[in-house]
């Protein structure tokens, strides 16, 4: 397995692996579940944060209080089954409610 880390970009891939696009519904699933995880971690910044899936890549946006709700997040998502990419696009703001 192969982990690349590049700016804000998660990827852990099998060598020969090929993302397949997943259904719908696979998709809402996938995207419950990071939310899901997100909400139990008890910090109310990243119940404020947006979730987007494509395939097997999750994409976080807003804003978050602080570096650490922004790292948490990320390292929230990488360890949901079935993600195998996490594009970090959340951005620190001290005043972010």
């Amino acid at each position: 397995m192969s982990n690349r880390a590049d700016n804000n970009t998660f990827e852990a891939t099998a060598p020969g692996y090929e993302s397949a696009p997943h259904r719908p519904e696979q998709a809402a699933e996938l995207r419950s579940r990071v939310i899901s995880f997100l909400f139990g971690r008890n910090l109310p910044g990243l119940r404020q944060v947006q979730v987007d899936v494509d395939g097997h890549a999750v994409t976080l946006r807003g804003r978050v209080r602080s570096f650490y709700e922004k790292q948490l997040a990320s390292h929230c998502c990488r360890r949901v089954a079935g993600v195998h990419q996490v594009i970090d696009d959340l951005h620190v703001d001290a005043i972010a409610r």
